[in-house]
């Protein structure tokens, strides 16, 4: 039962209890008994009419997001475990996708796949890989093999390339550790702006160009403008599916 079905449940035995029927045999209570006081009456009545306005709020307990105004991403324990586990390993990506599915995301921000592998690293189950182009690749230490990550080859637009992905195992641990990448995907959108480029965000942005991310996604993943993203593009000489930077 999700959040809301148990706040309508809870606002239906609020609602014949005010109208003095007993919830759970549908009869009614008799004359003399508590809940027939007009004053608890009236409380009953109220307290309802508040877990109204909460159910129409989408659940949450106060004034929705202004227009344009997103929520940072939040997802409470009971929706947690209507996450799609899969036997097959996953990447970051599909992780942070089938997370975002459970919320709404036209009032809820994005949970970015940066702010995965960013506690991953913190974490000490990741490590960056320096090559011998300057690329930055992730890789799973023997502490995060040992958990369930691995790597696979997967082909793209650009040929092959190497992919971290993450088995059950894995996948329960980024769960159960959800609160603490909440935390880090909480910073602000374009905290980077302005900033000087790492090496590893340019090596985001030659395998997010390969495997066909979009300017939008590269701009949520790096904390910078659209426009940062497409210069930095043009700088590093990389093009998307069709010529366009």
């Amino acid at each position: 039962m999700t959040k809301l079905e148990i706040m309508q449940h809870a606002k239906d035995y609020l609602d014949k209890l005010a109208k003095g029927i007993d919830p759970l045999t549908g009869r009614e209570v008799p004359e003399n008994d508590i809940i027939n006081n007009v004053r608890i009456s009236r409380c009953l009545f109220y307290v309802s009419d508040v877990l109204r306005q909460v159910i129409e709020n989408g659940g949450v307990i106060g004034a929705p997001p202004k227009k344009g105004e997103l929520a940072p991403y939040a997802l409470p324990f009971e929706a947690r475990s209507r996450y799609a586990f899969d036997e097959w390993p996953l990447s970051a990506s599909q992780i942070a996708q089938r997370l975002n599915e459970l919320v709404d995301l036209g009032t809820m921000q994005k949970l970015k796949t940066t702010s995965i592998t960013k506690f991953l690293l913190q974490s000490g189950l990741l490590f960056e890989e320096e090559r011998p182009n300057g690329n930055r690749n992730k890789r799973p230490t023997e502490a995060g093999r040992q958990l369930g990550i691995s790597t696979a080859q997967r082909t793209g637009q650009n040929g092959e390339y190497t992919l971290v992905v993450y088995d059950r195992q894995a996948q329960q641990f980024i769960l159960d550790n959800l609160d603490a990448i909440i935390a880090i995907n909480a910073t602000p959108l374009h905290e980077n702006q302005g900033k000087p480029w790492e090496p590893e965000e340019d090596a985001y942005l030659r395998q997010a160009v390969r495997t066909g991310v979009e300017v939008k996604d590269m701009s949520a993943e790096l904390k910078r403008t659209r426009a940062a993203i497409r210069a930095r593009m043009e700088k590093l000489g990389l093009t998307q599916e069709g010529g366009k930077a």
